[in-house]
């Protein structure tokens, strides 16, 4: 009995030891599992994340494109015209070269241009300039590559410049051609203005709804400012960014920190190269499409349909060739010269240049037009048609003064000057239904309400080489013609480039608001109004409001300051462009 319980307590024991064997090699069949798996997944966390890091590589240096491009266009302002059309990006583009730069490169043995000086990490860019001319918009899809992982951007850049900001002066006084011919011109911050000068304040009534900017000191009574306000000042310790008048009620900013100093904007010298959009021998370096040039006095007025009916006596050519002008043809599209068109008493209905200018310039005399090689120059004395009237007249009445019934019966000219026989002057105003910039040598008059037919879609843009100015006649009494107290409504970017944007005769009696809906420049701070104690007696209340559309588009052709950078309107991530070998995916 003893014998067999021994036997089978030994028995029990080797049973113990096979689960220990068993239990220790299970044990390390798991730990080896778990190490192999740590090993794993540690490497696997390696693999991710240089591939996390090449992901963010890739659409940095996508980035960096984009700031890239837009310092040449800062350091060049003709680099738009660079790019290589043979990208599907690039196709409808017009470019003179790749300028050597490494960024254009194309396909698989094309050039990259490097972030890094080890050349790790970087990228190519696309240039689409086929719409740049029209809206000042540039489109440029920048792709970044950094090891086997590529990404791309769109993005959209606009020339900064004057439609930035809802009203824009370079002087915060009265152009003295209109005041006083002793002015000197300077800023407030600077030198202080000149005693001969006429300071020029906004009042407690007016409403500046949009971003302001002046290279001057602003002087302001009470009024308020929706948007953000800028100036050239660089406000001194203790110091207002502002000044006002005694009385005066404190300005309302809405925006905070308002006003704050930004740098000089600087203004062409005139609007002259506008010219050159009306050029039929520039197709294919820059004028695809020539614009309509008139000549002398012209008179347009918008129809809700899309058409317009100028008027315009003196205008042999509208499309010029050479600089200097050295020829010239007539384009139906801008009508038909002469007393059957354009010199006809009705003028002539055409439809509006879309995406195109539309310039006006002066007229001029030589003993032999045919030597001088402009086909728009006239024999001395001669006159477009029989019958046709032109003298400089204050007497007022149909058919005396420029010839195409300025000044309107009964009305006072202001001076010699206003309504030229000669002079590059446009008369403006309708309803209009397309997209164009109209732009004189001499002066623009807002000859009636300019509004738009469709807010979202038609786009005008007006500038004066000397000034731009809200017609309102008076009689030889002082007395204004119209008296009722009506609103005037102006939807356009207005820029003076030489002078100002002014009501005429201001001071004569009070009218409604003067509505402005889109933005407004000029080198001098032109008068709307009389105020005394920042409420108006005579002249337009401002109501003045920014065209958002003017933040990410212009008018066709419009100016744009001396120097200027390019800003991003729109910025998008989208579909890869190249692969890391340079392979296009279309």
């Amino acid at each position: 009995m003893l014998r067999l319980l021994s036997l089978r307590l030994a028995s029990l024991r080797r049973d113990d030891r096979g689960v220990a064997l068993v239990t220790v090699i299970g044990l390390g069949a798991v730990l080896l599992l778990l190490t192999a798996t740590m090993l794993t997944v540690s490497l696997s966390g390696m693999t991710k994340s240089s591939k996390d890091d090449e992901w963010n590589g890739a659409i940095s240096a996508a980035y960096a494109g984009v700031e890239d491009y837009q310092s040449k266009l800062a350091a060049d302002s003709s680099y738009t015209k660079y790019g290589d059309v043979t990208t599907a990006f690039s196709r409808t583009s017009k470019f003179i070269g790749t300028g050597k730069n490494p960024a254009f490169g194309v396909g698989p043995a094309g050039t990259w241009a490097s972030v890094d000086a080890a050349g790790r990490s970087t990228f190519r860019y696309e240039v689409d300039n086929s719409a740049y001319a029209d809206t000042g918009v540039l489109k440029l899809r920048s792709t970044g590559r950094v090891g086997t992982t590529t990404r791309t951007i769109v993005a959209n850049l606009k020339q900064e410049g004057f439609i930035d900001f809802l009203y824009f002066t370079d002087y915060e006084i009265s152009d003295p051609d209109f005041s006083s011919s002793k002015c000197v011109p300077s800023y407030a911050w600077d030198t202080g203005h000149d005693s001969d000068c006429t300071e020029i304040q906004f009042g407690s009534s007016d409403v500046i709804d949009g971003p302001a900017h002046s290279n001057d000191t602003l002087k302001i009574c009470g009024t308020t400012f929706n948007g953000r306000v800028t100036t050239g000042y660089k406000v001194a310790a203790g110091k207002k960014a502002y000044t006002s008048d005694s009385g005066c009620a404190a300005p309302n900013f809405k925006v905070p920190l308002s006003p704050e100093y930004s740098p000089k904007v600087s203004m062409p010298q005139t609007n002259l190269e506008m010219l050159q959009e009306t050029r039929s021998d520039l197709i294919a370096d820059g004028v695809p499409n020539p614009g309509c040039l008139y000549t002398g006095p012209t008179s347009i007025t918008f129809d809700k349909d899309g058409y317009m009916t100028v008027r315009s006596p003196w205008t042999i050519a509208t499309n010029i060739t050479g600089d200097p002008v050295s020829g010239g043809s007539g384009n139906p599209a801008c009508g038909t010269p002469g007393p059957g068109g354009l010199a006809s008493a009705a003028g002539e209905r055409i439809k509006v240049p879309t995406n195109n200018l539309i310039y006006v310039q002066g007229v001029t005399f030589a003993p032999d037009p045919v030597a001088t090689g402009d086909p728009n120059d006239w024999k001395s004395g001669s006159v477009p048609s029989t019958g046709f009237v032109c003298e400089n007249s204050d007497k007022g009445g149909a058919g005396t003064g420029n010839g195409i019934g300025y000044p309107v019966k009964n009305e006072v000219a202001p001076s010699s000057s206003s309504y030229g026989c000669y002079a590059g002057d446009v008369f403006v105003k309708g309803q209009m239904h397309s997209t164009a910039t109209v732009a004189a040598a001499h002066y623009v008059y807002v000859a009636g309400d300019i509004t738009y037919t469709d807010p979202d879609t038609d786009m005008l843009g007006l500038v004066g080489g000397n000034a731009v100015i809200v017609h309102n006649p008076v009689k030889k009494n002082g007395d204004l013609i119209d008296t009722s107290k009506s609103d005037r409504l102006v939807s356009a970017a207005i820029l003076s480039v030489e002078h100002t944007f002014n009501v005429q005769n201001y001071s004569s009696g009070a009218k409604g608001k003067l509505i402005i809906t889109g933005a407004i420049a000029q080198k001098f701070r032109g008068p709307v109004a009389l105020s005394s104690g920042g409420k108006i007696t005579s002249g337009y209340v401002k109501s003045y409001v920014y065209d958002q559309r003017f933040r990410f588009t212009a008018p066709p052709k419009f100016l744009s300051p001396v120097s200027t950078t390019y800003g991003v309107t729109r910025l998008v991530e989208s579909k890869t462009a190249f692969t890391s070998k340079g392979v296009e995916i279309k």
